[in-house]
């Protein structure tokens, strides 16, 4: 009985393992996805109402969701620094303490082109950038739902595949 009941805790732990790879796959897909959300938000606002930038952040802090709204209240925070650093330096700093976004590097530099461009050029300019970032983070979103599409699948087979493994290599 204990065999059974340790054989199934074996299987279900790998199973698990499998699952959680799943739901990081989904989880930055909706992760880009907010973050394209908020670009828009960015370009929309400065084209029409021409809101400051401090004043935006600190709208996107209640517009969007977790984590992504994890991200804009860390910069928010450090917004009181603006004078001392620039709005990049202070936008890097909080990608930086936003792990929990699971970025590659191309994507949170595609990101950083966003800080970049705010607030430093006219509104054509800054328009063509925010307008370019969202080009690229929506390829970068497409091809994480072409990965999730493909791995979701064989990542949850491969975590009970596992479990199956272990459990015959035990007993």
């Amino acid at each position: 009985m204990i065999r059974i009941f340790g054989a199934a805790l074996i299987i279900g732990g790998a199973s698990a393992w499998g699952l959680f790879g799943v739901f990081r796959l989904r989880r930055r897909v909706a992760i880009l996805a907010e973050f394209l959300r908020a670009i828009g938000t960015i370009r929309c606002e400065l084209q029409t109402r021409l809101t400051p930038v401090p004043q935006l952040i600190s709208q996107l802090t209640h517009d969007c969701a977790e984590p992504v709204a994890g991200f804009f209240t860390t910069l928010e925070s450090r917004l009181d620094l603006l004078g001392e650093r620039t709005l990049f330096e202070l936008w890097s700093v909080a990608l930086e303490q936003s792990p929990q976004l699971a970025l590659t590097m191309p994507e949170r530099a595609a990101l950083c082109d966003v800080a970049r461009a705010l607030g430093r050029y006219d509104l054509a300019e800054q328009n063509a950038a925010l307008t370019a970032a969202e080009r690229e983070l929506d390829r970068f979103r497409l091809n994480a739902e072409a990965q999730f599409r493909t791995d979701s699948k064989t990542r949850a087979v491969m975590g009970f595949s596992a479990g199956i493994f272990v459990v015959l290599m035990l007993f």
